[in-house]
């Protein structure tokens, strides 16, 4: 017979990756120029739209969006999905770092720099980011 094992802490860290994966996502229209925030990566994931990450808010530590049921709510955990801007933002901040994407604990300050907008009927209007991102493994 088996015998499993596990504790508060690894229970909590399945209760927050279970609660991201209920979470909004923050999309293009979300962002503004200036708006900003600072966040930690709780899980990285995979889609057909590409690469997105849920994180817990740090600064502010909620904000207002839209939840899977179209109604406007606070919430302090969201997801970031694979705007281009962000990505091209996380590819620089990263070039010297051995994982390029995002890893989870990750603490990421996000700054929307402006919009560029869309050349292409039919697109959307593109926001720019500036990025910092504080990686435990890179400290040490």
């Amino acid at each position: 017979m088996a015998i499993l094992k596990g504790n508060t802490s690894q229970g909590q860290e399945i209760a927050k990756r279970e609660q991201a994966a209920d979470a909004p996502f923050l999309s293009a229209n979300f962002w503004q120029k200036g708006a900003a925030l600072t966040c930690e990566v709780l899980s990285v994931h995979k889609s057909s739209n590409g690469p997105y990450v849920a994180v817990k808010l740090i600064d502010p530590q909620s904000v207002e969006v839209y939840d899977n049921a179209g109604d406007l709510q606070e919430h302090s955990i969201v997801r970031i999905g694979n705007l281009a801007g962000i990505s091209l933002a996380r590819r620089a901040a990263l070039r010297e770092a051995k994982n390029k994407y995002f890893a989870v604990g990750d603490v990421v300050e996000l700054t929307c720099t402006g919009i560029t907008p869309a050349t292409k009927e039919g697109y959307s209007d593109s926001p720019n980011f500036e990025i910092g991102i504080d990686r435990k493994e890179l400290a040490a």
